[in-house]
């Protein structure tokens, strides 16, 4: 025969698997514990006849592994290293315009806002031609 006192551990064990921490909290008096878990998924909406919009996949990701020949590339193919934004992009090819094309690779350091850190995380993708 189990006692009430046995069981009192095993109902709270219970209790706490099955009552929302709301709930407990509302009953204690103390604040309910927030859960990094969601509580509620987004399902699929039918959206009937309306056209539903599609992200297109952004370009740099898919040239993320793509060589680029720093004497040729334009400022939209300079955009896809790693750590260089549009008006770097813009510097490099002012650059290649008035002191010519680039002989060797690493020379693109040589360009305001290149840095070392730059060319490291770019080094394999960059090429010249």
């Amino acid at each position: 025969m189990t006692t009430r006192a046995a069981l009192a551990p095993l109902a709270l064990t219970l209790t706490l698997a099955v009552v929302p921490a709301a709930a407990l909290a509302e009953r204690t008096d103390k604040p309910a514990m927030r859960s990094s878990m969601p509580t509620h998924v987004d399902a699929p909406r039918d959206h009937g006849d309306k056209p539903v919009r599609v992200r297109e996949t952004d370009k740099s990701h898919a040239d993320a592994h793509e060589k680029v020949n720093i004497n040729t590339a334009d400022v939209k193919s300079l955009m896809t290293l790693t750590g260089v934004g549009r008006k770097v992009a813009e510097k490099i090819v002012e650059y290649r315009d008035s002191h010519g094309p680039f002989k060797k690779a690493d020379e693109i350091r040589k360009v305001e806002g290149v840095g070392n850190g730059v060319w490291e995380r770019n080094r394999e993708r960059i090429i010249v031609k």
